[in-house]
């Protein structure tokens, strides 16, 4: 059975993963949920009489919001430090103000590859209305012949484009 379900007496506990499933279910692998909690990461699996890890709901969501922060860039050490400065704060607002404090850090972070992503994607859009108007060169045009186009273009070509011949073998 992949799940476990105690009943203690006539009411049911709350369900319990073995630690496959809840890796399953949470994208990674047993080994990575091991890990997480020799970290600290994830509190410790209750465990069956026969030895084998449990894990209640709450593990899925604490792998869920350790996969959050790693996506925010976040590495492990980093989240077990981040957490250990939780545990040290001296009252639940000072621990709040920290969370407040690296939430803030990391939306300026996040807002500023946002940035740096619609600028790339206005490039790549640029890029690609410039390559349009190529499709009425010369098939026999050479890649070096490109360089030296005189075709009418209608746009100034991008650095996504001018960078292709810039600093290449052969070129000014």
């Amino acid at each position: 059975m992949s799940s476990i379900l105690p009943i203690v007496g006539r009411v049911a506990a709350a369900p319990a993963l073995r630690i496959g499933d809840l890796a399953r279910q949470a994208g990674k692998s047993a080994r990575a949920v091991r890990l997480y909690e020799d970290l600290g990461l994830l509190g410790p699996a209750h465990r069956t009489d026969g030895g084998h890890r449990v894990y209640g709901d709450d593990a899925l969501v604490r792998l869920g919001w350790i996969d959050k922060l790693q996506v925010l860039g976040m590495s492990l050490p980093d989240i077990k430090s981040f957490l250990d400065e939780l545990e040290d704060a001296a009252t639940g607002p000072a621990a709040m103000e920290r969370v407040r404090g690296m939430f803030r850090t990391k939306l300026a972070e996040v807002r500023a590859q946002v940035d740096a992503l619609e600028a790339l994607s206005a490039e790549l859009r640029d890029g690609l209305s410039y390559l349009e108007t190529c499709h009425d060169c010369s098939t026999n045009t050479d890649l070096g012949g490109c360089r030296a186009c005189d075709h009418d273009h209608a746009i100034e070509p991008p650095l996504l484009i001018t960078g292709i011949h810039r600093g290449a073998k052969g070129s000014d």
